[in-house]
């Protein structure tokens, strides 16, 4: 009877430690990130319910890994479909019959291999897509022994929304905004990633090679197979690429790389935070690379050539033939030869629709070839790679400003204290490291000014996009349309007696120009629709001009403008301003602005950045 009882009461304890070890591994930091469920929540972020094996998995990570053993069980075949799960959950001890090898269908996508290493790719931002300004992420599964060849035939990780092939643009926006889309994760060669970003959209490839030891890196890799078949809601500007990526790569970190709540979440903040973290308590990455794209590779050789190799490369487009070059020696020759190859490779690459300029571009760069060809032996030229700023070497996303506001209006004079808030991203006037050079990209811009004790809403920008697409070498091809868009609310002090807040969409279109390495300047079209008033009508159009110039610790812009009111109620239409930023900090800058039409504005400002 007490032997009996003894064996009863073993089999009990070993019971509830079993259940305690399984509570335990539940909420475990590893199973959570399995199952997408952040810290302080208790809900999956995975919108498919057939991912989980448990009625109730996604939002109990207790039965839902109750659920994976006895599956597992009685079903050993269902390791295949989960074997991040099953790795895991054999390194936890929890299982012993788990062979990745007999998983036939991983084995082939895998295609032989090794995939023992990670790498996330950062794509540059588009200029000629304003849904790809904030740049794409990537994930390649790595070969710890490939070489460049083979990592283009490696497989990736691409995540994006579902999206129609001849969706409108401003359709793609409203929906990206509003969560119109759902999205997924996608998977194919590195190559044709490669032809689209870099060779086709002329974007820079950055790959951040993670500290990963090959067993974290198979889970990872495991897991995001196991993504494949599952479905999100899309969110521009929060719920993206970057975000989700992020919570996958959270299988390895230490520690989270983005919150929940964040209501901005853009490549360029993960790849920032990703430099930050550890895994296993060292570096989470372990070495970074650019792949330069085509117009990259052009303009940085175009940038090396002497004047008289500039005039022999322009005097070449304008009479592609061999006797254009032998007025210059073998080695310039070699020199100009080698940079207008790149030339023709990224003019190449842009041409899909025009067939003949398309055969024109082919012959003068195969006559251009077999100029080289008869050329004496000789080394090849030797060209400088400039390093470029990484993404994570810009400035903080987040920004708060505090000012003085002085605006004036015949005898009105006004003073206020201005107080400004924006969650994401930068603008024109910040250092250019790690940025779209002389770009703007604002998101949520709320100001607020407290005048005579009183709060009163300035401005609120749900969205602020401008670059000037300059061209760096001149040449066809290199450098596109300026442009600018602005959708929000402001108060008007500048033309109207009464400053009310009116809604606004404002855009522009023009083209850029490079004076010399550190001024430009841009000659565009602008049009502007807002509510109308007895001082100003619904539309104002205006040509406009404007000089942007870095100096020694700072950048400053001046814009004039002639603005045509269209129903001929503004009394002053010339604008004139400029606003200068001193970069006194890494995460800090002092902006003083000018401005004047009917009113006159001064301003100071102190501005945070984090």
């Amino acid at each position: 009877m007490v032997l009996r009882c003894l064996i009863l009461f073993v089999g009990w304890a070993s019971f509830s430690a079993h259940g305690a070890n399984l509570d335990a591994l539940a909420g475990h930091k590893d199973w959570r990130a399995l199952l997408h469920m952040p810290a302080g929540s208790e809900q999956s972020e995975i919108e498919t319910p057939a991912f989980f094996l448990a009625e109730n998995g996604a939002g109990n990570p207790a039965a839902e890994l109750r659920a994976t053993l006895n599956a597992f069980t009685a079903q050993p075949e269902l390791m295949c479909r989960y074997p991040a799960r099953a790795a895991w959950l054999a390194q936890q001890q929890q299982l012993s019959n788990f062979d990745p090898q007999q998983c036939t269908a991983l084995q082939e996508w895998l295609a032989g291999q090794a995939a023992d290493q990670v790498s996330v790719i950062f794509a540059d931002g588009f200029l000629d897509n304003p849904a790809s300004f904030y740049g794409h992420m990537l994930i390649r599964v790595g070969d710890r022994n490939a070489d460049d060849a083979q990592k283009l035939l490696a497989t990736s990780f691409n995540f994006g929304a579902r999206v129609p092939d001849d969706e409108n643009p401003v359709v793609y926006i409203t929906k990206g905004i509003f969560g119109g889309y759902t999205a997924a994760y996608s998977t194919s060669h590195f190559y044709r990633y490669d032809i689209n970003y870099a060779e086709a959209e002329l974007r820079d490839l950055w790959s951040y090679e993670l500290a990963t030891d090959a067993a974290q890196s198979r889970l990872l890799i495991w897991h995001l197979w196991e993504l494949l078949e599952t479905d999100y809601t899309y969110f521009f500007t929060s719920r993206n690429c970057a975000y989700h990526m992020a919570r996958a790569l959270e299988l390895v970190t230490d520690g989270e790389l983005v919150e929940r709540g964040d209501p901005f979440v853009l490549p360029a903040d993960i790849i920032q935070r990703l430099t930050q973290a550890t895994i296993n308590g060292q570096p989470a990455v372990k070495s970074r690379s650019l792949h330069p794209s085509r117009l990259h590779r052009f303009q940085q050789k175009w940038q090396q050539l002497s004047a008289s190799e500039i005039i022999l490369a322009r005097a070449w487009l304008a009479r592609p033939q061999p006797a254009t070059l032998t007025s210059a020696s073998a080695e310039q020759q070699r020199r100009v030869i080698a940079v207008l190859a790149d030339f023709y490779a990224y003019r190449l690459s842009q041409e899909h629709d025009n067939d003949a300029l398309k055969h024109q571009l082919e012959q003068e760069r195969t006559t251009l070839l077999r100029s080289r060809m008869l050329l004496p032996m000789g080394s090849n030229p030797d060209w400088l790679e400039h390093e470029s700023s990484a993404p994570e070497s810009g400035q903080d996303p987040s920004m708060l400003r505090l000012g003085w506001h002085h605006s004036s209006t015949g005898q009105r004079h006004e003073n206020a204290l201005a107080v400004a808030f924006r969650p994401a991203y930068y603008d024109v006037l910040q250092p250019q490291q790690g940025r779209l050079a002389n770009a703007t990209l604002t998101m949520g811009e709320l100001g607020i000014h407290v005048l005579e004790q009183e709060l009163q809403l300035e401005q609120l920008w749900l969205l602020r996009l401008h670059t000037l697409n300059y061209s760096a070498s001149g040449m066809p091809g290199d450098g596109g349309a300026s442009w600018g868009l602005d959708v929000g609310w402001q108060r008007d002090h500048l033309r109207q007696s009464t400053d009310v807040l009116s809604p606004q969409l404002r855009g522009s279109y023009g083209q850029a120009y490079q004076l010399n390495p550190r001024q430009w300047f841009d000659v565009a079209i602008r049009a502007e629709l807002r509510d109308p008033s007895a001082e100003l009508g619904a539309m104002v159009v205006s040509p406009q001009l404007t000089w942007l110039a870095d100096w020694r610790g700072s950048r400053s812009q001046c814009q004039t403008r002639y603005e045509y009111d269209l129903s001929e109620r503004l009394e002053k239409p010339w604008f004139i301003g400029c606003e200068i930023a001193f970069h006194v900090a890494d995460d800090q800058d002092i902006r003083v602005s000018l401005a004047h039409q009917q009113a006159s504005i001064v301003a100071l400002k102190w501005s945070w950045y984090w």
